[in-house]
């Protein structure tokens, strides 16, 4: 055998085969290894979305998310999912850009993002999504991923809560209560968290019973407190039904009536509050 042979021979062996070449790196958009133990309709479906999110589809890049944030059919990869979530956002839909954003401000494995979930909510924000309006302005509130922005803060919830975001209003009114950005103002406080309880978030009807209370926005007013606890705790908002048993235990804006007092009792203590619990067993 010639000297040249043996070269070429050896080199040949040396030329790495396909079965052993570099392995491309494994990303959201890769081909997705299904559970051998998922149903055959779940695989083909899952399948059917990856082929349709790598060709544009941005909905499907977010049921595709969906399954990797949940384990469903895939095993669970947050990062994976937050990488779909955003191509859904690229491609126009504004919960991608919600749920990216969620999903940066969760973390990875303990490790948050939060500068990212700042980026992505006020993405949010632009298309009008108002969780994500919500959510920026508490980020700016805080300073938590952004530099604090207590005015700005102001401006979003302002906007998000004339738009029917009843956690806005809240959240705004907290602000407004406690003077975040200037004075406090507790007769706006009070509207808004009227605002709010109107549009159905129990915790303005709760705030707005309690400044009403208070006196600080006017006088004491017992008797619009006693209407404002009585909405919310019929949709079994917890505090405001302790709140309401106070007012009957103590006889204040309503007649004084233990019954009635352990009775609201008892609802908040089945709504989880364990100082009703408390309150109720001392009453024996």
């Amino acid at each position: 055998m010639s000297y040249r042979i043996l070269i070429f021979l050896f080199g040949v062996l040396l030329v790495p085969s396909p079965a052993h070449a570099k392995k491309k790196p494994q990303t959201a958009f890769s081909r997705p290894n299904v559970s051998r133990a998922a149903p055959p309709q779940l695989k083909q479906e899952l399948m059917t979305y990856w082929s349709q999110c790598t060709g544009g589809d941005g909905e499907s890049c977010m049921v595709l998310a969906e399954a990797y944030e949940s384990g469903r059919g895939l095993e669970s990869n947050k990062r994976y999912a937050a990488d779909l979530y955003q191509r859904g956002c690229e491609s126009g839909l504004s919960k991608g850009c919600y749920r990216a954003g969620m999903r940066h401000y969760k973390g990875f494995d303990g490790e948050e993002s939060k500068a990212q979930a700042v980026h992505f909510f006020e993405k949010t924000c632009e298309m009008e999504h108002v969780s994500g309006c919500t959510n920026l302005a508490m980020m700016l509130m805080d300073g938590d991923g952004v530099e604090s922005d207590p005015k700005r803060a102001l401006d979003v919830y302002k906007d998000a809560c004339e738009r029917q975001h009843g956690k806005a209003c809240v959240q705004m009114g907290v602000a407004l209560e406690k003077g975040v950005a200037g004075e406090p103002d507790h007769g706006g406080a009070l509207r808004i968290y009227g605002t709010g309880c109107d549009q159905g978030a129990l915790e303005g009807c709760y705030r707005g019973g309690a400044l009403a209370l208070s006196g600080k926005a006017g006088s004491q007013d017992f008797v619009a407190a006693v209407g404002w606890f009585e909405r919310a705790c019929e949709a079994d908002h917890a505090n405001s039904c302790y709140a309401l048993g106070m007012l009957y235990h103590k006889g204040m804006g309503v007649r004084n009536s233990l019954e009635e007092a352990r009775d609201l009792y008892d609802k908040a203590c089945k709504l989880e509050l364990k100082k009703a619990c408390l309150k109720k067993q001392n009453m024996y």
